[in-house]
């Protein structure tokens, strides 16, 4: 809201022709600030306080500002003025910038585009979106082990308005594999004479970069890395991965693993509930909720199985949907947190992790079949049921011992499920929720009808 009180002394001004007043006032402010503040100006009047910034506070407001806004910029600028704006962005940002684009408009950019960065998109083409390589940055420091840390960071001060980050420098041989790094700290504690040789660390952790991205942010995690190198089959340093990278990367697996265990499938990449068309929010919900209908159908035809036992017996049929309900929450909540430990990487196996849900799940089996046991006696007495006292307490004590037999198994389901999925190499967050569910509700109401069955 802050920067709404700018936007009126931006206008004024520019309608001065007193741009070159506003740089000193945005060069305060952080280059997402300064974006915030752009963004609510029209496209001619951004560019002409763009054209005024130093390039590289230029580059990393033009990174900040909303998607549209870039584009509507680019499209109204002329071709030099593309061109520099292009070739000054970093090149994951420069790639990330034209996948938004529409396919026509992207057609005409790229060939704007120097033939290095032009090159780094075809690299980037030979991976899937979810690998490294698709979204690694090139813009690294690379150091030669032979120069003294003078002579280091000389080179650094030559190299930086150019680099993502300098705080690693990277020392590659002559076939450009990687054999060490070297912190500015390092640098700037080590004696002026000494060399790079020297000063570097060799123990280099670095990932493939056809790994999955989710691997590289559990790298940086696990190492408490600000980048991490990315290499190709041969050792050669390819690329790094910086820390703002793993942030988005958790963010869109998370935001990707919510979206599947709620049952929505499909595309949502760069969606806004609110602003995106029904249509679209129809086609990635209604499949798996069709495709749930239709399963109700095994459930329904085990419970028509068990017809002759129900007739007549208002209290199964009353306390059967709330069997079902428990061991449907049970599996669900079982199948939340045995996904989170798989995504996590926990080191325990999945006998321990089973073990350990079975284990709570007999402790609140002994509580619901408590409540299933009172919640039966109080339908059947606050009836017009002419069973006797023994006969409504013998019922009862069946349905408390069916919740309890189907939240146990529901939880040992819930549990067993995402690991089982996951060795058929498939992402265990698309069994949860919603198939869970499914599946309990199913082996529920047959736990419920065969325990019923055999004990009454």
């Amino acid at each position: 809201m802050r920067f709404q009180l700018l936007i009126p002394e931006l206008r004024e001004l520019l309608a001065e022709g007193k741009q070159a007043e506003l740089v000193p006032v945005l060069l305060e402010m952080h280059p997402s600030d300064a974006a915030a503040a752009l963004s609510a100006l029209e496209v001619p009047e951004i560019a002409a306080i763009l054209s005024v910034l130093p390039p590289d506070f230029e580059r990393d407001v033009f990174g900040y500002l909303d998607p549209d806004v870039q584009g509507n910029y680019l499209q109204g600028a002329g071709k030099e003025r593309v061109q520099k704006v292009l070739n000054s962005m970093l090149s994951d940002d420069r790639a990330e910038f034209l996948e938004r684009l529409d396919a026509s408009v992207r057609d005409r950019l790229v060939p704007m585009l120097s033939s290095a960065a032009r090159e780094d998109l075809l690299r980037r083409g030979a991976f899937r979106d979810d690998q490294v390589g698709a979204f690694l940055t090139t813009d690294y420091a690379v150091l030669n082990a032979q120069l003294t840390a003078r002579g280091a960071i000389a080179e650094l001060r030559r190299q930086a308005p150019r680099k993502e980050t300098i705080y690693y420098s990277y020392v590659v041989d002559r076939s450009g594999r990687l054999i060490g790094f070297i912190s500015l700290r390092d640098l700037i504690l080590a004696d002026d004479a000494r060399p790079v040789s020297e000063i570097m660390k060799t123990d280099v952790v670095s990932i493939s970069a056809d790994a999955d991205q989710e691997q590289a942010a559990r790298v940086i995690r696990d190492y408490d890395l600000i980048a991490l190198p990315v290499v190709d089959a041969k050792g050669r340093l390819v690329g790094i991965v910086t820390h703002d990278d793993a942030l988005d990367i958790v963010e869109e697996e998370a935001q990707e693993d919510f979206e599947k265990m709620a049952g929505v499938t499909g595309d949502s990449e760069g969606d806004d509930f609110l602003t995106a068309p029904v249509l679209k929010q129809f086609r990635r919900r209604a499949p798996m909720i069709c495709l749930l209908a239709a399963f109700w159908l095994l459930t329904a035809s085990v419970i028509k199985g068990f017809e002759s036992l129900l007739h007549g017996n208002v209290l199964l049929i009353a306390t059967m949907p709330m069997v079902m309900a428990i061991g449907g929450m049970v599996g669900s909540q079982a199948s939340t947190l045995m996904i989170r430990s798989i995504a996590t990487g926990s080191p325990l196996s999945f006998r321990a992790m089973l073990t350990k849900e079975v284990k709570v799940s007999l402790t609140m089996a002994l509580v619901l079949s408590a409540v299933a046991f009172g919640n039966a006696l109080l339908l059947q007495t606050g009836g017009d049921a002419p069973e006797t006292l023994q006969t409504t307490v013998r019922i009862a004590l069946v349905i408390a011992a069916a919740m309890a037999a189907d939240v146990v198994f529901a939880a040992a389901l819930g549990a067993s499920i995402p690991s089982l999925v996951k060795l058929l190499r498939i992402d265990p967050a698309l069994f949860s929720t919603p198939a869970v569910t499914a599946l309990t509700d199913l082996t529920g109401a047959a736990v419920y009808l065969l325990m019923v069955t055999l004990l009454l």
